[in-house]
């Protein structure tokens, strides 16, 4: 290839490296800048939001209940003199009170089903957006102490270093504080990979490249959950009365009405005629018709329900009770850490100002200074850990984002 092709065909490859790495930068940094409510918007579009076809809330809103039958019927006479006959009936089966209720009552649920169904599938990857950002926001900070940590270690070691030289502090401290050292290196990487993991795990469930900087929910935190507008009972409640309505067609109550158009034709040698007439066949709903079966079948799918409904909703009230008491326990805890954080300052002072002569001294010091730092670190932490609980409280108690 010449030169100058080879030159060209470098900076084009160069260049269009240089755009995506621009174009993939400049939407990072715009998708870091979202909110809670856009990231959901974003997830339930990336996950096909509004494709499925929307049911007709008119269907089945008309007056016959199933398609029109055209009858012909033709009898031809053996005799010479005898009489042919003609006969064409159409039949339209015609919705009964019941049945006409019954469909209504049908196409209302659909609706209140199909806006059911978006509040739960709102409410469920706001559930799944919740648990991911707050995965990776809980790593950051776990990165960010044992970063802390490593820095410590490392100052600590060399400063051992220089002591073993100059032959003031015995060479196994050296070694026990490079051990410690390496050991919160291997941690830092851990968590470093834990909150790859979280945004790879991010990335997938949202399609966006970054998790947002800004994780706060501003809606007040519930006092209790709503059963009445949960959207996980709210939509098995509707699919619940929707199998209840549809069980309600199979009813002899709800049976069609016949309506039947009929016309003859007698062609004899005397005479020709024609007869029309009109049939109606109507169930008498009025006389009780019972079915075992039908019966049996019925009350076990309301046994069924309600015991569906039970379980939904004891498991509900569980995980609420289990969050408020984490809450509590979340806060004690910050408050006697941060007690022993103040305690902390003036003992890391003390440790880092003192002279160890022997390897017992050096281990124990070493020991005290990261009993100090563990602490630290848990304080830093649990603050997003009760931000977490406050989001999962959101969560069970029915709120979307």
């Amino acid at each position: 290839m010449p030169g100058n092709l080879m030159k060209s065909w470098l900076l084009a490859v160069c260049l269009v490296a240089g755009v995506t790495v621009v174009v993939g930068a400049a939407r990072a940094q715009q998708a870091s800048t979202l909110s809670l409510q856009e990231v959901l918007a974003a997830t339930l579009a990336y996950h096909g939001e509004g494709e499925a076809e929307a049911a007709d809330a008119s269907a089945g809103a008309g007056i016959l209940g199933g398609l029109p039958v055209l009858s012909a019927l033709h009898v031809q006479s053996d005799l010479d003199r005898g009489t042919d006959e003609t006969e064409v009936s159409l039949n339209l089966p015609v919705k009964s009170g019941l049945r006409r209720r019954l469909d209504n009552s049908l196409s209302g649920l659909e609706t209140r089903l199909d806006q059911a169904n978006r509040d739960y599938r709102a409410w469920y990857f706001s559930g799944l957006i919740r648990e991911t950002v707050w995965a990776h926001r809980l790593a950051s900070v776990q990165i960010e102490q044992a970063r802390k940590r490593v820095q410590l270690l490392s100052e600590l070691e060399a400063r051992a270093e220089l002591q073993v030289r100059a032959g003031a502090t015995p060479e196994y401290s050296l070694l026990l504080t490079g051990q410690e050292r390496l050991d919160a290196e291997l941690l830092l990487a851990d968590r470093e990979a834990a909150q790859r993991e979280a945004a790879l795990r991010f990335q997938a469930l949202t399609g966006l490249p970054t998790v947002p900087a800004d994780i706060a929910e501003t809606a007040p935190l519930p006092e209790r959950p709503n059963y009445a507008t949960h959207p996980r009972l709210m939509l098995l409640e509707l699919g619940q009365a929707q199998s209840r309505a549809v069980a309600g067609l199979s009813e002899p109550q709800a049976a069609n009405w016949n309506l039947a158009l009929v016309a003859r034709d007698f062609a004899g040698p005397a005479q020709d005629e024609r007869q029309y007439g009109l049939a109606v066949d109507v169930p008498l709903g009025m006389l009780e018709v019972r079915n075992r079966g039908a019966e049996s079948q019925k009350a076990a799918a309301q046994r069924d329900a309600a015991r569906q409904r039970d379980e939904a909703q004891l498991e509900i009230r569980s995980q609420w009770q289990t969050l408020r008491s984490d809450e509590q326990r979340l806060r004690t805890r910050q408050r006697l850490l941060e007690e022993s954080a103040r305690l902390g300052e003036q003992i890391e002072a003390q440790l880092l100002s003192l002279r160890t002569g022997n390897e017992v001294e050096a281990e124990l010091v070493l020991r005290r200074l990261i009993d100090v730092l563990d602490r630290r670190g848990e304080l830093a932490l649990i603050a997003s850990e009760i931000h977490r609980n406050a989001a999962r409280q959101r969560q069970t108690a029915g709120q979307s984002l």
